[in-house]
């Protein structure tokens, strides 16, 4: 029995080997979280990342440290070098060289590679290097693109019309950004005294969105200004502040459609994309352009919400309120005739395009909408809204049903009074 006892007994760890196991368990301890409180620019999460893996990878030119040295991207390499040389041949201002541009840098280098998540494998000069040249770069493009200063004829970025607007796609991915900082440093240093624009200025005639972040905003990067001008034009405010976490659902545009609610285009230059109102059965929502670089810029703001918690998800919100109104090609085409949507792909791709916009994503907050959608499924329940929408739809959606309508009507009031007057001359006569 006590043999048998022993024999089931797992043996014990020898007391060395528990030691080098605690230590080697202790060297590997995280004594700081592994994304800073600082961090902005993220790599987009595999689950958001493989509805469209295009979307988040830049095509033409590598911006910071995740996607620099990869081959496919090494030949604007050699024009962001050319585009330095030019700047620095340029010469617009007296701290116009690489050792004003490399001491500036250097000094808030610690502070940009602390916007970055993760562990960024690069030395400190080489770090450095990497931020001048790719910042100076940004900041030559958006001048040549503004004419701000004159375009080389040889300049490839501009003589094949393709390259430009790739250029600002890339650079509006989330995981090909600069630290605003460091743009904003370089931006300085070159700036002339005849550039009437700011830095802020210059980026706002590029944004896929016609207005700009308040003053009051901080921005972190390229991609964040554009989110700044988004929720800057932004009016919409729940009246109920609690947490959702898992927001109602609306019907799709179709369904609201049977339900009596009817839509109006917002004036998009007014208003912006995110004022979505819902008011006395109408649904009024800003025209928005959808085309591929919608989605490249739409898909990285989501990202960027679900990566950083400072972020009060209104972009999310605004994805989900699109992603439940559109199911079908119908609910785009609809959309399309009220003038709400421009088009620059077929109704079924940009009603797939939206049924996948939210998927993987959440709102841990306030959810945008919320009182919308209150409202608005408050609407859907009422039967006499119901009763009124298939009035309209089946008797009143044309003229001649209208004067069927009315002529049925007409008939049956006319032949109610005559039976009513011969039940009345009857009982006059018998009276």
């Amino acid at each position: 029995m006590t043999e048998s006892s022993n024999s089931n007994q797992t043996p014990s760890i020898n007391i060395r080997d528990v030691t080098e196991v605690v230590s080697l368990i202790q060297e590997k301890l995280c004594q700081k979280s592994p994304i800073p409180s600082k961090c902005s620019i993220f790599r987009v999460p595999e689950q958001l990342r493989r509805h469209n893996k295009n979307v988040f990878k830049p095509m033409l030119v590598s911006i910071g440290p995740f996607h620099h040295g990869k081959e496919k991207l090494q030949s604007m390499q050699k024009i962001k070098l050319w585009y330095l040389h030019c700047l620095l041949n340029r010469a617009p201002t007296r701290k116009t060289t690489l050792k004003c541009f490399v001491e500036a840098i250097g000094r808030i280098a610690e502070e940009c590679r602390a916007c970055y998540e993760g562990e960024i494998g690069f030395a400190e000069k080489n770090f450095i290097e990497m931020m001048v040249v790719d910042g100076c770069f940004i900041i030559e493009f958006f001048r040549k693109a503004s004419n701000e200063v004159q375009r080389d004829e040889e300049d490839p970025v501009f003589n094949m019309p393709w390259m430009k607007w790739r250029l600002l796609n890339d650079l509006n991915l989330l995981e090909n950004q600069l630290p605003w900082r460091a743009l904003n440093c370089l931006f300085n240093l070159t700036k002339s005294g005849a550039e009437q624009r700011s830095l802020p200025n210059l980026v706002r005639l590029f944004l896929p969105f016609e207005w700009s972040p308040h003053d009051n905003l901080k921005h972190e990067h390229i991609l964040d200004y554009i989110r700044n001008s988004l929720i800057g034009t932004c009016t919409v405010t729940p009246i109920d502040a609690r947490v959702i976490l898992h927001p109602d659902q609306i019907p799709s545009v179709t369904e609201l459609v049977q339900t009596g609610v009817r839509f109006k285009v917002g004036n998009y230059r007014n208003y912006g994309p995110l004022n979505v109102t819902f008011k006395d059965g109408v649904m009024t929502i800003p025209q928005r352009f959808v085309s591929e670089e919608n989605e490249y810029v739409l898909r990285n703001l989501i990202a960027f919400e679900q990566c950083d918690p400072s972020n009060d998800y209104k972009i999310t919100s605004y994805a989900k309120l699109l992603d439940d109104l559109i199911n079908t090609s119908q609910d785009v085409n609809f959309l399309k005739h009220q003038g709400i949507l421009k088009l620059n792909l077929s109704s079924e791709d940009v009603a797939s395009f939206f049924n996948r916009i939210y998927r993987d994503a959440a709102i841990h907050g306030v959810f945008l909408y919320s009182d919308l959608y209150h409202e608005v499924n408050a609407y859907c329940r009422c039967h006499r809204n119901i009763w009124q929408a298939t009035l309209r739809r089946d008797y009143f959606n044309n003229p001649w049903t209208s004067l069927s309508v009315m002529a049925a009507i007409t008939i049956l009031v006319f032949s109610f009074l005559q039976t009513l007057f011969s039940i009345l001359s009857y009982y006059r006569c018998t009276s």
